[in-house]
């Protein structure tokens, strides 16, 4: 038994592969910010996912173009015959924040359209699951004619495991739900703060191999996570093998502060990367190549990198538009199996030979 996780070089863009031994398919959000430029050196999402006949669960972590780009075009959606056909992708069962399903100003007709499909199949009791419930949630309920019974909606709570009875993707996954909590989902002013958060646990027979996905989520929701994992008994849940950078390696899944030379992060985020970390760990920021220089205010921030790499005591970090090269980079895919996780070399969708060493 084997997985195989796949994150893609698209700019300060994210979209993540999980594919499970038994044929079934996560995507951790979308956006294919490739272009017709020879210059270009993003991939073409698109094309390198279009194999793809459908999808058993595609996770929008929030509303921001660089987390959907493209899903319009891309994906066949149920709520308008115009988005159906034509070769488009199917989604089995949606996942998104309740703050997705309530947002009012979106910043993309790729945005709006996933909010139009996931109220769609809210209000038809299908192929959803939605995170997270503040009060704006119950009276969009009550107004659409819905129940407000959690299990009727598919309503996932921070603090919830997600093991095979809760799922239709096999006993060999599970998800605890980290965020986004209720007071962070309502019609949010700051779209990264409802981000989905979760650990990935796969298990291949006596080894568990976690991977811990963020979103854009900031420092003071990462310090909500920690602080209340280990104060309600969960702390099972921070460990990872692989860590989803948040934010594009912005200096704010670390810090309210981006530092001189490096950023602190709070104690919380500080106990993340160093205490939870495991043995032949490795971190993934989908960014730009991080440039040396500490004057740009969007990420990658290069104090940020180094913070990660200093607190979490020297674990791999690794730049999605620089692997294995900022002049041509490509897709970086994991093997997950009993011995760890394994870096497999990729070109387009193919694997070539001649694997890096094991980690863990």
């Amino acid at each position: 038994m084997s997985q195989t996780i796949t994150f893609y070089p698209l700019g300060n863009a994210e979209s993540a592969l999980l594919e499970l031994s038994n044929s079934k398919k996560i995507l951790f959000d979308f956006a294919d910010t490739h272009t017709d430029d020879l210059s270009d050196k993003r991939i073409n999402l698109t094309r390198e996912l279009k194999g793809k006949k459908s999808f058993d669960v595609v996770v929008f972590s929030h509303a921001h173009e660089d987390h959907v780009k493209g899903a319009k075009e891309f994906f066949e959606f149920d709520h308008a015959a115009k988005y159906q056909g034509d070769g488009r992708v199917k989604i089995k069962e949606l996942w998104v924040s309740s703050a997705f399903v309530l947002e009012k100003s979106l910043d993309s007709e790729d945005a709006r359209v996933i909010r139009q499909e996931a109220r769609h199949r809210l209000r038809n009791g299908y192929g959803i699951k939605v995170f997270a419930k503040p009060d704006e949630l119950d009276a969009w309920l009550e107004a659409n004619g819905l129940s407000t019974d959690d299990s009727a909606n598919s309503i996932i709570h921070a603090g919830t495991l997600l093991d095979d009875s809760l799922h239709n993707l096999g006993n060999e996954i599970q998800f605890f739900v980290h965020a986004p909590f209720s007071e962070d989902a309502g019609d949010a002013t700051d779209k990264n703060e409802p981000s989905i958060v979760m650990q990935v646990r796969l298990k291949n027979m006596t080894r568990e191999t976690n991977i811990f996905i963020t979103g854009d989520t900031p420092h003071s929701v990462l310090a909500k996570i920690a602080n209340r994992s280990e104060n309600n008994g969960n702390k099972e849940y921070l460990y990872w093998d692989i860590y989803d950078i948040p934010h594009h390696c912005s200096y704010t899944g670390l810090s309210g502060e981006k530092g001189d030379y490096r950023t602190t992060p709070t104690d919380e985020v500080k106990r993340l990367l160093g205490t939870y970390a495991r043995q032949g760990a490795v971190m993934i920021a989908s960014c730009k190549p991080v440039a040396d220089s500490a004057d740009d205010d969007q990420p990658p921030h290069i104090e940020a990198k180094r913070a990660y790499t200093h607190f979490s005591n020297n674990k791999e970090f690794v730049a999605t538009m620089e692997h294995p090269s900022k002049t041509a980079p490509k897709p970086i895919r994991y093997k997950i199996d009993y011995f760890g996780i394994q870096q497999e070399q990729v070109k387009s969708s193919n694997i070539i030979t001649s694997p890096a060493p094991r980690a863990g």
